[in-house]
């Protein structure tokens, strides 16, 4: 029987379709009979054009972009053959579309898109080519990248906008991670809108976010806040104390303003503060929610003393608390030689009484204000006492229900004879003080017109005392820089004048009242 090739037993089609194959393999250098590998040429990488410029920074925090297309030699184009196009084989039994036969077979074979709907649109935007200069982002340099992102970053926030700009390409993930842009981070509605509930999966995709990015982008934190964040609080600032604690011992050489809300936290806070952690804190500032609460911690005065002496603002906002009691140790503290306000506001219960005063401020003779609303422990007698002779600004007004109080009923004089020629703004609203006490209160600033020109305060709020229609008149022609004067339910003044006076032209009217009042008969 006589023996055929190999490959004759096939169709004719088939042995058509694998000639080309073999011919092409012996053309690219296949392994031949010996074994040996053909040689792979190496891939050609396009290089990326280089920017048309350079970028300077000058002395003045600003960049300066230079021109360099002048200096670089134009090169010729390079000729590049064109290859020839095969077309692709049909296969057999399909046939061809009807709207490809005839003339408009070009235009049938291409995908409508929205806008060759419009007048004068001229072919699709898919098979149009790029505009030149479409990949400047590629080729912007990172500087002034940084530069716009700060001025996005100042009126909108670092994030999400620099999470976004993040995901465009390498350059830009690079320019969004510089340390400059994370300084200052705010969190608020960043993935959902205000009021819409957090699905499972955003809340989940939101804190791995989160916890990124203070591994990531946090290391340059000076300024953090949370916005209208109710659910996840804890799990963002850890409010545990003992990471509270840690960060105030990394960081506490750095912080100068401390604002804290009151939590079952801040003794061990405080107890960190004392330690000395923060040498250079500036403001120190607690507060709490307004409604009554019977949580209490103790305020270590003394050791805080020791380690804040550069503390300047001591604000404890309708917190309830009592000074911790003093050991030998601490009976030379230092004091606050150069605190300028001190705030004890309180529209609850006050353990502040005039021994508390007198160990905080034994040593601030910088002192420009005092707020002691709702201290009614305090005395006129402590408050002459102070080492402040310079103070501005002094409120002692009592704005809960004080029926129940003892309140004194002189030594408002003591108030006002000792700072009449520094005070600006006087609050003694609901104290108790006689009419004859108050008329020698008042009295001090008309002997200080006498002596140096007339006194300087603005502000007088006498709300719901017992000062009388002689004594305000006297009031008002002797501060002549008077600007607001509250009155409201003085039950010793005439009926439409007990309210509030804002302005020289209001209050020059409310003299007018009083003295056409004064005049009328009894």
């Amino acid at each position: 029987m006589e023996e055929k090739p190999p490959g004759t037993g096939m169709p004719p089609a088939v042995r058509e379709r694998r000639a080309p194959r073999k011919r092409r393999a012996e053309a690219s250098g296949s392994p031949g009979p010996a074994g040996q590998a053909p040689k792979k040429k190496a891939r050609r990488v396009p290089r990326r054009s280089a920017p048309h410029f350079l970028v300077h920074e000058t002395d003045n925090d600003m960049l300066l972009i230079i021109s360099n297309v002048g200096e670089e030699q134009e090169r010729p184009a390079r000729k590049v053959c064109k290859r020839k196009r095969k077309k692709p084989r049909q296969q057999k039994g399909l046939k061809k579309p009807a709207g490809s036969r005839g003339k408009n077979r070009a235009l049938a074979a291409q995908p409508v898109a929205v806008g060759d709907l419009r007048e004068g649109s001229k072919g699709s935007p898919a098979s149009t080519p790029p505009a030149p200069g479409s990949s400047w982002g590629e080729q912007l340099p990172v500087e002034i990248l940084v530069q716009i992102f700060q001025h996005v970053v100042a009126l909108e926030g670092s994030v999400p906008f620099l999470c976004r700009m993040a995901r465009v390409c390498r350059l830009w993930y690079g320019a969004a991670a510089s340390p400059v842009l994370w300084q200052k981070v705010s969190l608020g509605y960043c993935w959902a809108a205000p009021g819409q509930k957090w699905s499972h999966v955003i809340e989940k995709r939101v804190l791995g976010t989160v916890e990124w990015l203070a591994a990531h982008r946090f290391s340059r934190l000076q300024d953090f806040a949370l916005c209208h964040w109710k659910n996840h609080v804890p799990f963002v600032l850890k409010v545990h104390s003992s990471a509270v604690v840690s960060i105030l011992e990394a960081a506490g050489s750095r912080i100068r303003h401390l604002w804290l809300t009151y939590s079952s936290q801040t003794s061990a806070v405080m107890a960190a503060l004392s330690s000395g952690c923060c040498p250079g804190l500036r403001l120190l500032e607690m507060n709490m929610e307004i409604k009554k609460s019977s949580e209490h911690f103790q305020f270590p005065v003394e050791k805080l003393q020791a380690a804040c002496p550069h503390l300047q603002v001591l604000r404890l906002l309708n917190v309830v608390w009592s000074p911790k009691p003093s050991c030998r140790s601490a009976l030379g503290s230092p004091g606050f030689p150069e605190l300028a306000e001190l705030c004890l506001a309180t529209t609850s219960y006050s353990f502040v009484d005039d021994n508390t005063l007198q160990r905080i401020l034994w040593a601030s003779g910088q002192l420009r204000m005092l707020d002691l609303r709702g201290c009614f422990r305090v005395t006129p007698k402590a408050l002459q006492l102070l080492p402040c002779p310079d103070l501005e600004q002094l409120y002692l007004g009592l704005y809960c229900s004080a029926s129940h109080i003892r309140l004194p009923l002189e030594g408002s004089p003591l108030i006002t004879r000792k700072w009449s020629r520094s005070l600006r703004e006087l609050d003694l609203a609901g104290q108790s003080f006689s009419e004859s006490d108050l008329q020698q209160a008042m009295a001090a600033f008309a002997r200080e017109e006498s002596q140096s020109g007339g006194p300087v305060l603005r502000s007088l709020n006498l709300t719901g005392t017992k000062v009388v229609l002689s004594t305000v008149s006297t009031l008002i022609t002797s501060c002549p820089a008077l600007i607001y004067l509250n009155l409201s339910s003085c039950r010793h003044l005439p009926r439409g004048t007990k309210k509030a006076y804002r302005g020289r032209e209001e209050i020059h009217q409310c003299l007018q009242h009083l003295l056409r009042a004064s005049e009328e008969p009894l």
